[in-house]
C-alpha cells in the first residue's frame, strides 16, 4: 500500500489550527464567569468558561467557536478575531498572537508615534555617531537621532505625513543628491517595501503612501509596476554629503522581539574615514 505524505504546507497549517485551538481552550480555562459580567448559577462542573459563554460574548455560533477549539480547517475574518480577543480578554500580546496563529494580517498601523518601552528610543539615540532611525514596517519614522537628521533629511522640518523612509528617499531631492547610486538603492527600497505591504493587505496607511508616491514621482511609478520583490539584506551604502565629502556606511536592520512592528534601521559608519566626517558633521 502506497503511504500517503502530508505535504510539509498542509503540516504547517494542521500545526498553526492545533495551537490556535489550544491557545484557545487554554484561555477560556483561566477565565471566570465573573471575568465577563456573567452571572455565576449553581454549581459548574467545567473549568473556567464555557464555550457557549465564549461564543455568545463573541457573537458567534457556537457550532463555529467549537470547530475552531477542535482545530478543524474553517475560515475566519479580522473581525470574528477581533470580538474574540475582547471576549478572551487578551493584552496585545494575546491579541497579535491570536491574529497571527488564526492567520490575519496585523492590525491596522497607526500614523504617529506609537507607545513604545521609551528604551527603545533611548537606544537610538545612543548609537550615535552612528545614524539609525526607529520606523513602522509602512517606514514612518516614530524616532531617529542627530546624525541621521545631520546625514540624511531632518524628519522634523517635514509634514507629519511625509515623515515616512520611503517617501523621504523618493521626493526628497537631499537623498537624490547625496545617495550614491541613488536608482539602484531607491529600486531595492521600493522591493522590500512592496514584501512589507503584503503582509498587511488592505491597510490604509500602506495605500496611502504608495498612493502619494504613484503621484508624486514618475520613477517611483516605473518601479512600483515592475512588481519587483526583496527581502532586506545588510549592504554598504555610500553618501557624498555636501559639507564634508564622502561617508560609507553598513546598514543593519532589527526587528525588536516585544515590538515586531517596529524595526530599528542602523547605518553604521564603516570606516574611520568615515567616523572622522561624521564627526566634524555632527560638531558643525
Amino acid at each position: 500500500m502506497t503511504e500517503l505524505v502530508q505535504s510539509p504546507r498542509r503540516s504547517e497549517e494542521q500545526a498553526r489550527r492545533e495551537e490556535l485551538a489550544a491557545f484557545l481552550r487554554t484561555r477560556r480555562e483561566s477565565l471566570q464567569p465573573e471575568d465577563l459580567g456573567i452571572p455565576r448559577r449553581g454549581r459548574r462542573r467545567v473549568k473556567g468558561l464555557r464555550r457557549h459563554e465564549v461564543a455568545d460574548t463573541a457573537a458567534v455560533s457556537l457550532t463555529w467557536y467549537t470547530w475552531l477549539e477542535q482545530g478543524r480547517d474553517i475560515h475566519t475574518t479580522p473581525q470574528v478575531i477581533e470580538a474574540l480577543a475582547r471576549a478572551l480578554q487578551l493584552d496585545d500580546n494575546g491579541h497579535r498572537y491570536l491574529r497571527r496563529l488564526a492567520g490575519i494580517a496585523p492590525r491596522t498601523l497607526d500614523r504617529g508615534r506609537p507607545e513604545v518601552d521609551e528604551s527603545l528610543v533611548a537606544l537610538v539615540d545612543s548609537l550615535l555617531p552612528h545614524p539609525a532611525q526607529l520606523m513602522r514596517p509602512v517606514t514612518d519614522l516614530v524616532t531617529w537621532n542627530r546624525a541621521y537628521s545631520r546625514l540624511f533629511v531632518d524628519p522634523s522640518t517635514l509634514e507629519k505625513e511625509h515623515r515616512n523612509g520611503l517617501w523621504i528617499q523618493v521626493m526628497c531631492p537631499e537623498l537624490k543628491e547625496r545617495l550614491v547610486d541613488w536608482e539602484r538603492e531607491t529600486e531595492s527600497a521600493i522591493s522590500r517595501f512592496r514584501i512589507e505591504a503584503a503582509k498587511y493587505p488592505g491597510n490604509g496607511r500602506f495605500a496611502q503612501v504608495i498612493d502619494g508616491l504613484n503621484e508624486g514621482s514618475d520613477f517611483f511609478r516605473r518601479t512600483w509596476r515592475r512588481h519587483e520583490v526583496q527581502g532586506f539584506t545588510g549592504h554598504l551604502e555610500r553618501i557624498e554629503h555636501p559639507d564634508v565629502g564622502g561617508i560609507r556606511a553598513r546598514v543593519v536592520q532589527l526587528r525588536p522581539l516585544d515590538h515586531p512592528d517596529l524595526l530599528v534601521m542602523i547605518h553604521m559608519l564603516e570606516d574611520q574615514r568615515s567616523r572622522d566626517r561624521m564627526a566634524a558633521l555632527l560638531a558643525g
